[in-house]
């Protein structure tokens, strides 16, 4: 079998594996788009989405939840379609829309406001009263700080739709969007506390491991970690994965390299300008 990696010429299955070997891939990277979807978007790991909601949302007291689709098309053909990465129903009948965001959007937040509107308009229901829509949940898990939202040390928010001048009253409790900003999760195996911890650490450094800790091993993440080896995917899936994993260290290469540029050119720039300055007081 053969497939196209991020320098557009074909690569055997065979290089591919080899690659990978030399990355020291053991388990596959959840920030990655693929990834994330393969452990917790796929029908027969249910259980895994189950454990992920309940760790996010306790209080909602989630026992079950049912995969829909995960393209959304629009009214208007001229309108951009929505693919989440997650969309399930719970046994109340709450629908919650899960991203994992690997590259820093400036935009966002606007992109789950989005998210929700296709919820909302395809879940609309007339009762006797007027309009209802389902309880909506949308969750953010981002490999970046939110842009454009005031920082806080919380690493996961949520926010939802409240009076500007009080904000202990709400507008609708409808609509729930909640982020979880993983640069934020700084915690080593000897401070973690509860199954979300637990699951935010391995967002952050299940990729870089080559065997499962001690300290997980009775956590009840047997299924993940089994399901996350890159020996246990089918060709296939090997391959797609690792065709999106190069793709986003290259993202990431250009970027720190734009940075860096960035950073070089401003340098230089504020050396000239001084040199400007004190050749005019000369």
């Amino acid at each position: 079998m053969k497939t196209k990696n991020t320098l557009n010429r074909e690569t055997t299955h065979e290089e591919i594996l080899e690659k990978a070997r030399r990355y020291g891939i053991k388990f596959i990277d959840l920030k990655i788009d693929f990834a994330f979807k393969f452990v917790f978007g796929t029908h027969g790991k249910e259980d895994l989405l189950l454990m992920l909601l309940d760790s996010i949302l306790p209080d909602k007291h989630i026992v079950s939840v049912t995969l829909g689709p995960q393209e959304q098309m629009p009214d208007n053909p001229e309108r951009r379609r929505s693919i989440y990465d997650i969309h399930c129903v719970t046994q109340s009948g709450t629908h919650i829309t899960v991203e994992m965001q690997y590259a820093k959007q400036s935009d966002f937040n606007n992109r789950m406001v989005y998210y929700s509107s296709y919820t909302l308009r395809n879940s609309l229901t007339r009762g006797e009263d007027g309009f209802e829509y389902p309880e909506l949940y949308v969750i953010g898990i981002l490999d970046f700080m939110l842009p454009g939202v005031k920082e806080n040390p919380e690493v996961v928010n949520h926010y939802s739709v409240r009076n500007d001048r009080d904000d202990g009253i709400l507008l609708t409790d409808t609509l729930h969007y909640v982020t979880i900003e993983l640069p934020k999760f700084n915690k080593q195996i000897s401070e973690l506390d509860g199954q979300l911890d637990n699951l935010l650490y391995l967002f952050r450094h299940l990729g870089e491991m080559n065997e499962v800790p001690a300290y997980f091993k009775d956590k009840n993440l047997d299924k993940l970690f089994e399901t996350s080896m890159f020996a246990n995917m089918t060709q296939e899936q090997q391959d797609r994965y690792f065709r999106e994993f190069m793709y986003e260290m290259d993202q990431k290469s250009r970027m720190r390299t734009a940075r860096e540029d960035g950073i070089a050119e401003g340098l230089a720039e504020g050396r000239s300008e001084a040199a400007r300055a004190m050749k005019a007081r000369n």
